[in-house]
């Protein structure tokens, strides 16, 4: 079945069209898929689940980068969790981007945005915002170089066809913190956050775990927001395997406090469905949307710290590290299950046995760059450029060394006053 499956698989022209700039309709009798082939997974899913590092003359250089990096560390390395975010990293590991760029990388398909704007159900609203989520997860895998960490006040502006803006700045050093805003067309919508990525190296799992700390919001004109707490990242097998995969572990969830709704996205196997072979993949996934009751919406709104964007901006203030996923957030008592969601993050989306997203009928649409960015955006960096020039990386490599010890004296200068306010803020 899985040699069927990946035939057949090779044979379609996926994703070969080029970017939609109008979405597709959602009429459920016009545009519901439930035929095997309409079901295709990835080009490039991996036979044990997840996305496949494919590129292997990458992937060579990619270890000895690591290999280099693991001599250099030495017995630090004992403890078994080498954090990759703090270290200032040889450059041919690098891609010709910053990770304000990187970011936005999965917000490719506002078609399903467009259609939580129009939606006058709260529950309708909910279920594109999801199919919204995992459309573009796909697409977190779409490099495996790393980007360049970006330097305090460095910032990223881009549109989309349809007319969304995103704008994305560096608030923090240590940590290291990106804020975004996400506007859609007419103001449809309004996405906005803070990431606070965290990427390690795991020794005994031979793996890269990544994860981002913060809060994601959406805002809609009537009042209605949606929360989203991200699930984390796992790259496994990037020393000692032929082919290393990339997938998603954990839960994704989405709140919207006003409607009392919440939806909880799962990984993994899909128990109840043995007969999908779709669906028994680790990159699988099974969600529900539920009504919380009221008495569990009074105590999110009391402890909606974890995932507020004002308590995140005071943790921050106070020197914490600001809030996590998972564990860190308010347990909500269901009071009534709406719908159910199954499917694939490689191939396709059901909610309650209607087809929402199909991954070889979806077209993402492409970031674009502004025509007068700020002088402080991203694509005007020296190393980035020259990197991306295709110049001698030794050069690219010293104008990266330059900009990180220009940044190191700018946090030494800043640390005075930065701690004369924290006294301050703990006086008050």
């Amino acid at each position: 079945m899985a040699k069927l499956l990946k035939k057949s698989l090779r044979s379609k022209h996926w994703n070969d069209a080029p970017p939609s700039s109008s979405p597709p309709a959602f009429d459920q009798e016009d545009d519901e898929f439930h035929d095997a082939p309409e079901a295709l997974l990835h080009p490039e899913a991996h036979e044990e689940g997840g996305i496949a590092f494919t590129n292997k003359e990458l992937l060579d250089q990619q270890r000895g980068a690591i290999m280099e990096i693991v001599k250099d560390m030495g017995r630090k390395l004992l403890t078994g969790n080498l954090n990759l975010i703090n270290m200032s990293l040889p450059v041919k590991m690098f891609e010709p981007r910053s990770y304000l760029e990187k970011l936005a990388d999965v917000w490719v398909y506002p078609q399903y945005l467009e259609e939580a704007a129009k939606a006058q159900d709260s529950a309708q609203r909910m279920r594109f915002v999801v199919t919204w989520f995992i459309a573009g997860l796909q697409h977190a895998f779409q490099s495996w170089r790393k980007p360049f960490n970006p330097i305090l006040g460095e910032t990223w502006q881009a549109s989309l066809v349809d007319g969304t803006n995103i704008f994305i700045e560096q608030i923090s050093h240590h940590p290291p913190i990106s804020a975004f805003q996400m506007v859609g067309p007419g103001e449809g919508y309004l996405f906005t956050g803070l990431s606070q990525p965290a990427a390690s190296y795991l020794i005994k799992s031979n793996a890269i775990q990544t994860s981002a700390k913060g809060f994601r919001r959406f805002d809609f004109p009537d009042g209605e927001c949606i929360d989203i707490t991200y699930p984390e990242y796992m790259m496994r097998g990037i020393m000692y395997t032929s082919m290393p995969r990339a997938e998603l572990v954990g839960t994704a969830r989405f709140v919207d406090h006003k409607s009392r709704l919440c939806c909880e996205v799962v990984f993994g196997k899909v128990a109840d469905s043995p007969d999908d072979p779709l669906l028994q993949r680790t990159d699988s996934f099974h969600g529900t949307l539920y009504r919380f009751t009221s008495n569990a919406q009074s105590v999110s709104s009391s402890t909606q710290a974890k995932g507020s964007r004002f308590s995140y901006v005071r943790s921050l203030v106070g020197g914490g590290g600001g809030s996590g996923s998972g564990s860190d957030e308010p347990e909500l008592l269901c009071e009534q299950v709406l719908s159910t969601a199954t499917g694939n993050w490689l191939s396709h989306l059901d909610w309650d046995g209607h087809r929402f997203w199909t991954l070889s009928e979806a077209r993402p649409a492409v970031w674009g760059p502004v025509e007068a960015p700020l002088p402080s955006d991203c694509r005007f960096r020296e190393d980035l450029r020259a990197l991306q020039a295709g110049q001698d990386p030794r050069e690219a490599q010293a104008t990266k060394e330059k900009l990180e010890n220009m940044q190191r004296n700018d946090a030494k200068l800043r640390k005075p006053h930065i701690e004369a306010l924290l006294a301050a803020n703990q006086g008050k």
